[in-house]
């Protein structure tokens, strides 16, 4: 009998430490009474997301990975606020779109290359390369957000814009009141993803220009809270690699994913010119696309 207590009391403590492990995968960070970081430090990709409330309506600024199925992150935010929550996400990468499912209210930025996509019922259907894997997903689009103006979201003010480089449809929030931005992929502390360099540190000089030292700024992997001079850095280093008479400090061949890429290091910026192909080859032969 005491061989059966002693095996019920080990389950016993195995299921509370799982319990644990299962409640703990969502850490929220508060920034203050109405913004909030909720990252998944035992994701695969160590992802941030970031919650927004105003006295009238919520923005949640990507949704997560998805991997902790079943748990997603709509019952965090449902501990949080009982606001209208719209889910907006900073680009469409599958580490980003994860338990959309989860949320009746889902909104894009008003960019052009959307347009023409919305079906009448409202569909946006997002293609293997937008999503870099062959599980795509189509959101039910209710809201559509202007970008470049002021969104007043009850005694709060955002604004979002426009930032590519690591990917075409990248946005990012400022919060000039709060003095914050949220860059979503443009820029965290960690290896740099660059698919187009010109538009990459454009959209790093904008942000620089709307903003100051006395900003806080983070972005969406590790260690989300960026450093002005380490923005600053990023665009510097993407500069100098735009120079065709520059000579890099610091160029080595890694094997990211099974694909030999050169990774390049600019003054502690490391960063990789051109991914996508080591995600998307596959759909593209499927396609035929080159996009």
């Amino acid at each position: 009998m005491k061989q059966i207590y002693t095996y019920i009391l080990i389950l016993s403590i195995c299921f509370a430490g799982c319990a644990r492990k299962a409640k703990q995968w969502f850490v929220v960070e508060k920034l203050d009474n109405k913004t909030y970081v909720i990252s998944e430090p035992n994701s695969s990709q160590g992802n941030s997301c970031f919650l927004l409330l105003g006295d009238r309506e919520a923005i949640l600024f990507d949704s997560g990975t998805g991997e902790n199925e079943g748990k997603g992150i709509a019952r965090i935010t449902d501990t949080i606020t009982n606001l209208p929550l719209t889910l907006l996400l900073s680009h469409f990468h599958f580490d980003h779109i994860g338990n959309t499912e989860e949320f009746s209210r889902i909104g894009i930025p008003e960019l052009d290359c959307f347009r023409s996509r919305i079906a009448r019922d409202s569909i946006l259907n997002l293609s293997c390369k937008e999503v870099l894997s062959e599980n795509t997903k189509s959101l039910k689009v209710s809201k559509c957000f202007p970008v470049g103006e002021e969104i007043d979201l009850g005694n709060r003010r955002i604004t979002i814009l426009h930032t590519p480089g690591h990917s075409r449809e990248s946005i990012s929030i400022v919060d000039r009141e709060n003095k914050y931005v949220f860059m979503g992929d443009l820029a965290y502390n960690g290896l740099l993803l660059v698919n187009d360099c010109r538009k990459y540190v454009n959209s790093i000089n904008c942000l620089l220009n709307r903003s100051d030292s006395t900003y806080r700024f983070f972005g969406s992997h590790g260690k989300s809270e960026v450093g002005f001079a380490h923005l600053q850095r990023i665009g510097d280093a993407l500069e100098c690699y735009q120079n065709p008479e520059w000579k890099p400090e610091s160029v080595k061949q890694i094997n990211f994913f099974g694909v030999v890429k050169d990774l390049i290091t600019v003054d502690g910026v490391s960063f990789i010119v051109g991914y996508r192909d080591v995600f998307t080859n596959d759909c593209e032969k499927e396609t035929g696309s080159n996009e």
